[in-house]
């Protein structure tokens, strides 16, 4: 009887049930605007590599012509979203995309909270209202979040968004379902909470998958995840399955358990298709018996003092694509089959004809010793080698087309070159076989610190282009850049002739004298054989790189980048100056530039 008197009632119950769903309306509005824009690049690239032809016009700028205003205007769009960014408490810097995208769904997700949640008696901010919607709102978000952070994840094949950028989402949506979680909490207190709901279940539930939600976004701040990342690890699968399992039996109590259930769905879906895809494609179960196994055979080696290289059996089942990533386990002392880290594929290597391993290649991967696994795995490797039994999860990750543009840059730093070089190394094969006409030059940029460095892509671009055909027309440079001081790598004989910056094309200005030094000489060729590669002293001018590479095309560009976030930062900003300048530029008919900079570290 006294809630029939209660006249904000049925108004609060409609509007608490009405607006979370209007919040994933607005959300699954936005994923399929996206996933559209998406396709259409994908299908424009595809087409203009297969039917571009190679007769262009010579002539690089013609007069304004307002036909070209959607190029210009995309382009203009990708400057500003991407390019430009926007720094917070002078730590934390966000481009401009990013920024947008959180303080949206941060303010949607608030504002469908408390709209309308003044009563008919006049009380504003009414927790009558907001104290349940809040905690409804929080938990339709949970799908999403589940959705983000899956491994087989149907969002980045939609939206071609990297894991990298969907694990920031996924992070993002957990800490605002966190807060709102607490919003919740604090309103149903302040509205008193009956001696029968505490000794419940479902409210001690409540507060577990609270408290444990808590607890994982303080432990998954950046600097705390990269102090133990398998320790993270861990920890997020055992939290994370007490959040949605708590939560789901919280809310089943008010009958919004379907709030939830799809959010478990896709977790032990996800957790299912891994597995499953893990023991496909790494079982050998198939040919002579003796070779019959579940796993792949690796061998891990020490490159440099602060670099491996991993060389892997390709598994007869699995396909992958350049710039792909696969998640790579190592069964060994110390080294647990829990763990499983990613890594792209750098290239891949043929086996021997003599070989009997029953797989026709092996796929290589870089890695830089930093803390945790890659540094035991550093210390494991008594004699500089070890051979190990190996689980390969994969491939993931939606990586850039870069066919059926004019010119494609590529910038990479250290072991950011696996990203770079297995995309370089697909146009070469595609100017080999002519699938990708339009493409007419290749720039391929690498700072490293040691020359020795340079042995870790020289057989696998040696063999590439010894394969292209001498007659190509494809123009395709190579630059490498020694970034570390001279007197780490010269003699004091070679002073004076450390201070040269470059070399002529064919030739370096720098070569090995013995194990532990190098001198300047210009006999030493960094690539033997491969014609039109620099070898130059200091970090690259990418601004001056970039300037020169766009100026000189005559269509689309592209640009690539995986290195640290500094090199990042200055290829977004070296792109994202003079927007108006490009505008002007593309309507007279001068190239439109993609940009892609793929995640590095954890």
């Amino acid at each position: 009887m006294a809630k029939s008197q209660d006249p904000d009632r049925l108004r609060r119950i409609y509007l608490g049930y009405l607006y979370p769903k209007q919040v994933w309306y607005f959300l699954g509005a936005f994923i399929a605007l996206v996933a559209v824009c998406h396709l259409v690049s994908v299908v424009y690239a595809h087409w203009t590599s297969r039917h571009a032809s190679k007769t262009r016009d010579t002539s690089l700028r013609h007069r304004v012509s307002l036909r070209r205003l959607p190029l210009a205007s995309i382009n203009l769009f990708r400057t500003v979203a991407f390019r430009w960014s926007v720094t917070i408490w002078g730590t934390h810097t966000f481009n401009v995309a990013d920024f947008f995208l959180t303080s949206t769904y941060i303010s949607i997700l608030f504002t469908w909270t408390f709209i309308n949640t003044k009563s008919l008696g006049g009380v504003k901010y009414d927790p009558k209202y907001f104290a349940n919607r809040c905690g409804h709102i929080a938990a339709v978000q949970l799908p999403l979040t589940a959705a983000l952070g899956m491994k087989n994840n149907v969002i980045t094949l939609l939206t071609g968004v990297g894991f990298d950028q969907l694990e920031y989402l996924h992070r993002l949506s957990a800490r605002v379902i966190c807060v709102l979680a607490w919003v919740h909490a604090f309103g149903r207190i302040y509205l008193k909470i009956s001696a029968d709901d505490l000794a419940s279940q479902w409210f001690h539930l409540g507060i577990m998958s609270t408290s444990a939600l808590t607890l994982l976004c303080f432990f998954s701040i950046r600097p705390i995840r990269k102090r133990n990342y398998e320790f993270f690890l861990i920890f997020h699968f055992i939290f994370g399955v007490l959040t949605l399992v708590g939560t789901y039996i919280h809310v089943a109590n008010s009958d919004n358990g379907g709030y939830v259930w799809p959010a478990l769905l896709l977790y032990g879906l996800d957790v299912v298709l891994r597995f499953a895809r893990r023991l496909l494609v790494n079982t050998h179960l198939f040919g002579v018996k003796e070779k019959r196994r579940v796993s792949s055979n690796a061998t891990v080696s020490i490159i440099s003092p602060h670099f491996l290289r991993i060389l892997v059996d390709a598994p007869p089942y699995m396909r992958w694509s350049p710039g792909q990533v696969v998640y790579l386990t190592l069964m060994a002392g110390g080294l647990s089959l829990a763990e499983s880290h990613p890594f792209t594929i750098a290239y891949s290597v043929p086996m021997s004809s003599d070989s009997e391993k029953a797989t026709p290649e092996r796929l290589a991967f870089i890695l830089r010793v930093r803390s945790g696994f890659t540094r035991r795995l550093f210390e494991s490797l008594d004699d500089g080698s070890k051979d190990y039994q190996a689980f390969l999860d994969g491939p993931y990750s939606s990586p850039p087309v870069v066919r059926g543009f004019e010119r494609v840059v590529f910038i990479s730093g250290g072991s950011g070159v696996s990203f770079t070089l297995s995309l370089f190394l697909d146009l070469v094969h595609a100017a080999r076989k002519n699938t990708n006409p339009r493409c007419r030059r290749i720039l391929f940029v690498w700072a490293i610190r040691d020359l020795d460095q340079i042995d870790w892509i020289k057989d696998a671009v040696t063999r590439a282009l010894s394969s292209l055909d001498p007659e190509s027309d494809i123009d395709i440079a190579i630059r490498l850049h020694l970034t570390s001081s001279p007197e780490s790598v010269a003699g004091p004989d070679d002073a004076e002739s450390s201070s040269e910056s470059d070399s002529a094309a064919g030739s370096g200005t720098l070569t090995p004298a013995g194990s532990n030094e190098k001198f300047f000489s210009p006999e030493y060729e960094p690539l033997p054989g491969v014609p039109n590669v620099r070898l130059l002293r200091g970090r690259p001018d990418v601004r001056t790189i970039l300037d020169e590479e766009v100026e000189g095309a005559k269509g689309a560009v592209s640009v690539n980048v995986c290195g640290t976030h500094a090199l990042g930062a200055s290829v977004r900003g070296a792109l994202g100056s003079r927007a108006g300048r490009r505008f002007v530029d593309i309507l007279r008919g001068g190239p439109s530039v993609m940009l892609h900079v793929e995640g590095y570290g954890s």
